[in-house]
């Protein structure tokens, strides 16, 4: 979504080039491919741990750091793991948005007219709500397994299930 913001914003003559349908599948089975990798690899090494307890969990949903505190043996390298690939989604994605935001906003800075700058910095507000909202949950994978705090990661994990999907809707309308 950034990086077609800035090929409309930024090279609007080359748009269609850019934005060509091939390159549109590239980017779309990238994202599925290193998700669905990423959550095997997970899901593989957090299978593997030892379960001891009540084996209740004390969250909403089942996820990976939720499991892991209830594995009896040690769960470092799955944290560890968890970590670096949370990190890696967070950081590359972030880092990329806001170059492309950083591109965007000198191109627009150059636009003479006050009309054109408003409607380009117009869209801008339900892109970067839609994906604050939507990194929020990476929080809960950068706290550590054996965190105290329990409730911070139930209302992240149901804002980010429930309240994103519902606003998604209203934000996108608000643009227009």
């Amino acid at each position: 979504m950034a990086y077609d913001r800035y090929a409309v914003v930024c090279r609007p003559l080359c748009y269609t080039t850019i934005m060509h349908p091939q390159l549109c599948v590239n980017l779309a089975s990238t994202a599925w491919l290193s998700g669905l990798v990423i959550s095997l690899i997970q899901c593989s090494l957090t299978v593997q741990l030892p379960l001891c307890g009540h084996h209740k969990l004390d969250h909403i949903f089942c996820k990976v750091p939720v499991l892991m505190k209830l594995a009896c043996a040690d769960t470092t390298f799955n944290e560890a793991e968890l970590f670096v690939a949370s990190v890696v989604f967070l950081i590359l994605p972030v880092s990329f948005i806001l170059v492309s935001y950083s591109f965007i906003t000198q191109a627009v800075l150059r636009i003479k007219s006050a009309a054109g700058r408003r409607k380009v910095f117009g869209t801008w507000p339900s892109h970067l709500v839609v994906v604050i909202i939507f990194y929020g949950d990476i929080i809960m994978y950068l706290q550590p397994a054996k965190s105290s705090s329990k409730n911070p990661g139930k209302f992240v994990s149901l804002f980010y299930t429930i309240v994103t999907p519902l606003l998604n809707p209203i934000i996108y309308t608000l643009k227009k």
